[in-house]
């Protein structure tokens, strides 16, 4: 099934109790890319919610999954365990280099900077959307007093906790 250690399924269970809200021992599809991501896996949720009602991360659902399917599916740990495993081999969705290439793209003057303002229209109406919850506790404390970021050092902050992120 999959190669993980005992510790680490000792800490998927408790991980996975923790979004148990109906203490059945299942939780919803909505909530397995967010477990995914307490183990430091990078899934979108597309590709979970993918993975989850074909099998495959890659093939789409014949037809979109409804917000009544994403809350009424639910999977137990068992059953998601395989999924993990091929959510922790899937590659990593971006590079320190991705990223700041990405960002400098918003960077209108050169100085390495980018508008805080501009920075959460992107996070939260392209690609995998954020909500505005979301988007605060990824940014933090990085704004300065113009409303700027510099985006080297917010891309290190998020990346602080991934293997092989740049050293400062």
């Amino acid at each position: 099934m999959s190669e993980f250690t005992e510790d680490q399924l000792d800490a998927f269970k408790d991980a996975f109790e923790l979004f148990d809200r109906t203490g059945e021992g299942k939780i919803a599809w909505k909530d397995c890319a967010s477990l995914a991501r307490c183990f430091g896996y990078n899934p979108t949720n597309a590709f979970v919610l993918n993975l989850l009602s074909t099998g495959n991360p890659e093939e789409e659902p014949e037809l979109p999954l409804t917000k009544q399917e994403l809350e009424g599916n639910f999977v137990t740990l068992d059953e998601f365990l395989p999924h993990l495993w091929i959510v922790s081999q899937a590659p990593d969705p971006g590079s320190y280099e991705d990223f700041f290439e990405g960002l400098k793209v918003f960077d209108k003057h050169g100085d390495g900077n980018v508008s805080s303002a501009e920075l959460r229209h992107v996070l939260s109406n392209l690609g995998e959307k954020l909500t505005g919850v979301e988007i605060d506790t990824l940014i933090g404390d990085q704004e300065d007093q113009f409303g700027n970021i510099n985006y080297d050092k917010f891309i290190k902050t998020i990346m602080h906790d991934k293997e092989g992120s740049p050293e400062d």
